[in-house]
């Protein structure tokens, strides 16, 4: 077994953790994702980013816990089944591409645009289009690209309106639509899927939580529709209210703020602020 010394990016409290030299030797590209479950160096939940001579690269941490809801979905989606190895190889994507970019995809997902990833690692290139295909099948429209650098630079003005990504930066943000410090959910879901050691079932925790969130984002954009054509005027405290009653489930307030977000960016449907819904409710 081999040690490795980790800092908490939170708390900067200091340990170690032991990783078996025989994964070590497995990461021959990209770097080992691992894990650092509560109270293994201290309370906080995070990525370690490890190459393979025992060097931490990078951490990634949520920002904090966001409760998800547990809903029982009203669509029935069709069986989703974990597509094999050659198709899309779940290690591989975990051990290369960072858990920030994940998040950030997801989010442009969400926003509905159009999204390029520079990598130079054109093996990975079936397996992450066929990864996020899957993980959005039957939801969200999906336009993504991936490229190497060099062919980004050569025609870097036909992709001024897509969010492009390299690593784990930002090369363009378009409308300026992400706050790296405002990805709650989306950084959420990110540490879901790559601290699930069971690969399978990570693929499924992230597909599941994307389908909760078209589901539950079309529901509002429907119910607001509806609103409007009884001719009444639609507030945050109605929407909560109406997915309270319809899906028998507490909303989270920074849950809902997502949920609206994307009501907006995606489905174009204009959501009352809070402070307008309140006026509204005196």
């Amino acid at each position: 077994m081999a040690k490795v010394q980790i800092i908490c990016p939170s708390c900067s409290k200091q340990g170690y953790i032991e990783i078996m030299e025989e994964t070590i030797k497995n990461v021959t590209r990209g770097l080992l994702a691992v894990n650092i479950a509560s109270h293994t160096i201290c309370e906080h939940i995070f990525i370690a980013y490890i190459d393979k001579n025992l060097n931490v690269r990078d951490y990634f941490i949520a920002d904090f816990q966001v409760e998800i809801p547990e809903i029982v979905p009203k669509k029935k989606f069709e069986e989703f089944k974990v597509p094999g190895k050659d198709i899309v190889d779940i290690d591989l994507i975990k051990l290369n591409m960072p858990a920030i970019l994940l998040a950030y995809t997801i989010k442009s997902i969400f926003a509905k645009q159009k999204i390029v990833i520079i990598t130079d690692y054109k093996f990975l290139y079936n397996h992450i289009i066929n990864f996020f295909n899957y993980i959005v099948k039957d939801t969200f429209s999906l336009n993504i690209k991936l490229m190497s650098e060099e062919e980004y630079k050569g025609s870097k003005k036909d992709f001024k309106d897509y969010m492009v990504f390299q690593g784990t930066k930002i090369i363009n943000n378009n409308d300026k639509l992400i706050n790296p410090k405002k990805l709650y959910v989306e950084k959420q879901f990110a540490s879901k899927f790559f601290s699930e050691q069971e690969l399978g079932y990570s693929y499924i925790l992230l597909k599941n939580e994307i389908q909760k969130v078209f589901e539950l984002t079309k529901s509002i954009g429907e119910f607001i529709k509806k609103e409007e054509t009884d001719g009444e005027k639609t507030n945050i405290l109605k929407i909560t209210s109406f997915l309270e009653k319809d899906y028998n489930t507490k909303i989270n307030p920074t849950y809902l703020n997502f949920l609206i977000e994307i009501v907006e960016n995606y489905f174009n449907i204009k959501v009352p602020s809070i402070s307008e819904s309140f006026l509204e409710s005196l």
